[in-house]
């Protein structure tokens, strides 16, 4: 159970994160176990194409806010942001 509950914590965070930046959280994984997690979101533009600096700048956000939530060290997650690519359509998450 402990990974839903990383991700049930970490959802809230990116959301707030990303709309401020004015992106989508399209889908949220998490992996792993509990001192090797393995977080991946995939973000993007209401209108499409965003950038590896877009990413860049969304990742550091959000281990900034990981971390001062201090429920994961940072030392056992990894947090990868990318794009859907521009293959994907844009579909936004639902709650």
């Amino acid at each position: 159970m402990f990974i839903e509950d990383v991700k049930q914590r970490i959802e809230p965070l990116a959301k707030k994160i990303f709309e401020a930046q004015g992106m989508d959280l399209i889908e949220l994984n998490v992996k792993g176990q509990r001192n090797d997690i393995h977080i991946q979101i995939i973000a993007d533009k209401p209108s499409g194409g965003i950038n590896v600096g877009e990413c860049v700048i969304l990742n550091k956000s959000l281990v900034a806010a990981i971390e001062q939530e201090q429920f994961l060290p940072r030392e056992i997650f990894s947090l990868e942001v990318s794009s859907p690519g521009i293959d994907r359509p844009h579909n936004k998450k639902r709650a």
